[in-house]
């Protein structure tokens, strides 16, 4: 009787493990399609942005484009306001983890620094030279009267202006030249830079917006100062051609004044088209 039981209960066992091992082959299979699901939703997705790069994004996207259309966008690149270029190296010198490296950082941008506030401040002083000789110029008025007030405006303004860049860039230049005087000066350099509270919401130190405006405050000065210059210019040559009273419009004052505006529109537009080509955007925006 033995006999005649076992073969019946040995088969039983035989499907039954034969089905399991079915039922693993089969989950065996399913789960590299699952996971190769989820590697092609990733990839299609993207990596997801830190809540730390999506504040610095939107910071610089706030410090950059500041309301004004992308147009305008180079402005904010270091020819009037600060922009990447001076937001993004202050930002990396003061998170380098490596002592030496953050201090070679910080040299580097004490340096080009004080090279960039040499030159502005030669230039403010060339400019404020050339402006304060504007009122020995000969009278382009046909009545030989001085001037409009308007003119006169826009140039003693571009005289103030290019005076306060020389005196920023040359307070910038001592306060450098002395702080790196110090034992510690490299760290009182970066102390300065960074933002009060700069790890209260992402962990990393961040330049403050007041240094960032305070360090462009001698090219934003010399800047508007080169702005008047040029609008008193204009304002001075198309001054001459309201007071014709006697002659025809085509006048000698009136062909000076519009080859002036042509040569000068045209050098305005070479002048934009050269500052947009240079431009160069953050790469985290891109």
């Amino acid at each position: 009787m033995l006999n005649s039981t076992v073969p019946k209960y040995t088969p039983r066992a035989t499907h039954g493990a034969k089905q399991q091992d079915l039922e693993a082959q089969s989950t065996a299979h399913m789960l590299p399609d699952t996971h190769t699901e989820r590697s092609t939703s990733t990839q299609h997705l993207g990596p997801t942005p830190t809540p730390e790069q999506r504040e610095n994004e939107l910071e610089r996207k706030v410090n950059t484009y500041s309301g004004l259309p992308r147009v305008f966008d180079f402005f904010w690149g270091g020819v009037y306001a600060p922009g990447a270029s001076t937001h993004d190296p202050i930002e990396i010198l003061l998170n380098t983890e490596d002592a030496e490296k953050r201090d070679e950082l910080t040299e580097n941008w004490r340096d080009n620094r004080l090279n960039e506030l040499s030159f502005v401040g030669v230039v403010a002083a060339l400019l404020a030279g050339v402006l304060t000789s504007t009122g020995s110029w000969p009278a382009i008025l046909p009545n030989g009267k001085i001037s409009p007030w308007p003119v006169r405006t826009t140039w003693y303004c571009g005289i103030i202006l290019s005076v306060f860049a020389i005196l920023s860039a040359a307070d910038q230049t001592v306060r450098l030249y002395r702080m790196s005087s110090h034992r510690d000066g490299l760290t009182q350099i970066r102390e300065l830079l960074a933002k009060s509270n700069g790890k209260r919401d992402t962990g990393r130190l961040r330049p403050g917006m007041s240094q960032l405006y305070t360090w462009q405050m001698p090219v934003m000065f010399l800047t508007t100062a080169a702005i008047c210059m040029i609008v008193g210019l204009f304002l001075h040559v198309w001054s001459a051609i309201r007071s014709i009273d006697h002659e025809g419009w085509w006048s000698d004052d009136a062909k000076v004044a519009v080859v002036f505006t042509v040569i000068g529109g045209i050098s305005i537009v070479i002048f934009f088209i050269g500052q947009v080509t240079l431009y160069v955007p953050s790469a985290s925006r891109e």
